[in-house]
This record gives structure tokens, C-alpha cells and sequence, in this order.
């Protein structure tokens, strides 16, 4: 049974500081607007279900660090029809400046005793759309944590270090402070091909199963429209 001690790691892994640059945008996106991750974020759908074992994501203290680095956070726990386990964690930002910006999985989960054996870049299909991911297999004595996310700041989607200074630069030198949002899926097992395969269908399933006003909140305007008009001509 997966339970709370599963989320420590990720929990503090979701958003950490990053460096400066010379750069002084102005003007403000978020995109999630007045609403919350908890409400936005499908509790059920297709073979899914959250099911609940307590607070599996600390709650923030006002004041701290953590409290600084995000806005919204939450942890939840998903069983399907077949007995599998998924954990969910989203970390939303609505500042990604030069001092505060998403932490990635892959540079975090070596700071907890991880080694990442593997890493791949892949995407989640939702419909005609193709959502960038990157998948990590991070190893610890006694656990094997299969994780697939991706990360939106502003209107991209980078899958790499490299990608998120290249697009937060090309987002300040339009004089813009984005939001960003970190959405993760992980599973704990030996079988890296399905672990992997069951995380990208369950967040291909997740998007699917949001409404077409939150989809900008998950992965942008641009991408969220493409997945809107394939849902249309689907029906």
C-alpha cells in the first residue's frame, strides 16, 4: 500500500531557488487566475480513483522558504480498476523569477539519497496533442520510483534544464514574470516499460478528464486549445 512517506521526497522536490540574471520583466501572467488546484484537479475519472490515506503533501508555513517558492500544492493518491497505484503531485508557481522557479525532479531526487539510473524524453499523448515529458527511474535502497512530469512556465514546456533557462530568458526579454506549474505521476515497482506506460496513460487520462477552461492551468493556452479542438471533432 502506498502511503504518506511515498510523497516526502517528491514534496520536497517540487519547487526550489534558482539563479539570477540581469533581467527586470514587469508585467504578470498566471494562468490559473482565482481558481485552485484542489477543485481544478479530477478526484475521479475513467478507472480512477483518489483514494484517501491522510494528508500526503505537508501543508505550507507562512514565512518559510517552501511558503516563498509556490503557491499551490497538492498530493493525492489514485488507484484504477486493476489494483494499480499512481501518486500525483502538482506544484504551482505564480512567480517564476530569477530567484524562484520550479525545482526538476532530476536534479532534486539525488539530493534525497537517489540515483537516477535512467532518464528519458517522451511525451503524453491527449487526443491529437503531444504533451513534452521527461521519465526518471530513481533508485534508493529497498525503492525503485518510477516518475514521468513535465513543467509549464509561461506558454512552454521545457524537458531539460538547458530548455527551462533558455525559455524563462526568452520570457524576460519580453518583459514578462510567467507562472509555472510542475505535474508529476510516479509508481513504485521493478517493471520500469509498464510503470512508465501506466504513468503517461493515467496523466493522458487526467487531461483528458479536465475541463477545457483548466487545461491552460496544466500545459498552457497554445497546447490546450489543440487538445480542445480535438475533443470537439471527436464528438
Amino acid at each position: 500500500m502506498i502511503g504518506r512517506r511515498d510523497f516526502i521526497v517528491g514534496a520536497a522536490c517540487l519547487v526550489g531557488a534558482g539563479t539570477a540574471q540581469a533581467l527586470h520583466p514587469r508585467k504578470r501572467v498566471e494562468l490559473i487566475g482565482a481558481a485552485k488546484l484542489e477543485d481544478i484537479t479530477p478526484s475521479s475519472f475513467g478507472e480512477w480513483r483518489q483514494i484517501h490515506v491522510g494528508d500526503v503533501i505537508q501543508p505550507r508555513t507562512e514565512g518559510t522558504l517552501s511558503a516563498e517558492l509556490y503557491s499551490q500544492l497538492i498530493g493525492r493518491i489514485y488507484q484504477n480498476v486493476s489494483g494499480d497505484y499512481v501518486m500525483l503531485a502538482i506544484a504551482y508557481g505564480s512567480t517564476q523569477s530569477d530567484l524562484l522557479q520550479l525545482h526538476r525532479p532530476e536534479t532534486c531526487y539525488p539530493a534525497f539519497g537517489f540515483e537516477i539510473s535512467k532518464s528519458v524524453l517522451g511525451d503524453v499523448g491527449v487526443r491529437g496533442a503531444r504533451v513534452p515529458t521527461r521519465s526518471l527511474l530513481a533508485r534508493a535502497p529497498g525503492r525503485l520510483e518510477n516518475v514521468t512530469y513535465w513543467t509549464r512556465i509561461g506558454e512552454y514546456l521545457p524537458r531539460t534544464q538547458t530548455e527551462q533557462r533558455e525559455d524563462k530568458l526568452r520570457i524576460s526579454l519580453g518583459g514578462i514574470i510567467p507562472d509555472g506549474i510542475l505535474v508529476r505521476a510516479s509508481s513504485i515497482g521493478d517493471d520500469w516499460e509498464r510503470s512508465i506506460a501506466l504513468n503517461r496513460r493515467f496523466l493522458s487520462e487526467l487531461m483528458l478528464a479536465t475541463a477545457p477552461s483548466d487545461l491552460p492551468v496544466f500545459v498552457g493556452r497554445r497546447l490546450a486549445s489543440l487538445i480542445d479542438r480535438s475533443q470537439t471533432a471527436s464528438r
